[in-house]
């Protein structure tokens, strides 16, 4: 998880969505994006192809490790 501060910080970095749709592993929704903003309480992801930055929660955010 990450915090609206951090992320405000760190624009232009990659961050992993993912959102548990279930008990199992495979019930997962993974999905990677370039943080491209944030405001008082959603950062701004532009996912993969997408032309625009969607509004995503702070927790179902995590720092792209490499």
């Amino acid at each position: 998880m990450i915090s609206l501060t951090d992320a405000s910080t760190r624009i232009g970095d990659a961050v992993v969505y993912e959102v548990s749709n279930g008990p199992r592993f495979s019930d997962r929704t993974f999905d990677m994006g370039v943080v491209t903003g944030v405001n008082e309480s959603f950062v701004f992801v532009r996912y993969g192809g997408d032309s625009h930055s969607k509004a995503t929660r702070p927790e179902d955010l995590d720092w792209l490790r490499s």
